[in-house]
């Protein structure tokens, strides 16, 4: 049962140094601008509750209740407030660091300026959560579901999205460097000119991406289904595409100097005018795929299922054929 307290009560509670608030029922409560840093309010109703500016850092606010709270500005550094429901809250500038939000619920809550530092999302529920513009580097995103969510124009560099749901968020702008994305969803996704350069998107789903121009420099892209996807002019230098499948992509243009297809499946790939440059193709299924103008300089062909006729119209460059030896 929640124990009923209004706003001077709490503070004067406080000022005789009380920190133990459990269960409290300070709905629509008015706190802004006040000192609580420290205290814990885990299970307390503080739905609706004006706490903006407020200092709350290291506060525990576990399974407490903050649908639709003002906490523009406030501080709520090192809180923990895993299992929270904060639904429509206002998170505007909040300071965020070091936060736990493990299994929070965020549905629809604005968080546009926020600090973001080494905050935990793990498991929590962000649809339709308002990101633009936020710098999320590093944040721990595994599993949350970002269903609609803004994430336009994001710092997403080392974010810890594997296992995440993004179906209809916004990543418009968005710089996703060395970004873990392992086992995501990204079908028919519009990536194009996107900086993913390190990205690990391995036993991803990339059906259908348009990734034209979208730099994935370093990337590792292993047991990743790309069947149909565009790679017009898109960079794969030393990507490591194992046991990835790009039956029927378009890489024309492609570069992809030094990148590891092996035994990738590469069935119908259009892969005219691509640098293919010491490529390793091991054991990879190139039936049917197009190679005409590719440059092939230095690409390990060893094993792999492909027609010399397919290998003519391509610029190979190699020293002996027998460093070649095709599957006909």
């Amino acid at each position: 049962m929640l124990s009923t307290i209004n706003s001077q009560q709490l503070l004067q509670h406080y000022a005789a140094g009380q920190r133990l608030f459990h269960r409290l029922d300070c709905v629509a409560a008015s706190l802004s601008g006040s000192d609580l840093s420290h205290a814990s309010f885990s299970e307390g109703n503080f739905a609706m509750a004006s706490l903006a500016r407020t200092n709350l850092s290291h506060c525990h606010f576990r399974r407490a209740n903050l649908e639709q709270a003002f906490l523009y500005g406030a501080d709520l550094s090192y809180a923990k407030l895993d299992h929270a429901d904060l639904t429509r809250a206002d998170l505007t500038k909040v300071n965020l660091q070091g936060a736990t939000l493990i299994r929070a619920i965020l549905t629809e809550a604005q968080l546009s300026g926020a600090i973001m530092r080494w905050v935990t999302f793990f498991m929590a529920d962000l649809q339709q959560v308002n990101l633009c513009g936020a710098n999320l580097t590093g944040v721990n995103f595994r599993g949350a579901n970002l269903t609609g969510a803004d994430l336009s124009w994001t710092n997403l560099s080392q974010a810890k999205l594997s296992g995440a749901i993004l179906k209809d968020a916004n990543l418009h702008g968005a710089r996703l460097q060395e970004a873990y994305l392992n086992g995501v969803d990204f079908r028919e996704r519009d990536f194009s000119g996107l900086n993913c350069a390190g990205v690990l998107f391995s036993g991803g789903k990339g059906n259908e991406m348009n990734l034209v121009g979208t730099n994935l420099t370093g990337s590792t892209l292993r047991f990743t289904n790309f069947q149909g996807a565009n790679f017009q002019q898109a960079c794969l230098n030393e990507a490591d595409l194992q046991h990835a499948n790009l039956t029927n992509a378009n890489c024309q243009g492609l570069e992809a100097i030094a990148s590891n297809f092996q035994r990738a499946e590469l069935v119908n790939v259009d892969f005219r005018d691509a640098n293919l440059q010491e490529a390793d193709f091991r054991g990879a299924n190139l039936t049917g795929a197009n190679l005409a103008g590719a440059q092939l300089q230095g690409a390990d062909l060893r094993g792999a299922k492909l027609d010399r006729r397919q290998i003519q119209p391509a610029i190979v460059g190699f020293s002996s054929p027998l460093e070649t030896p095709l599957a006909c």
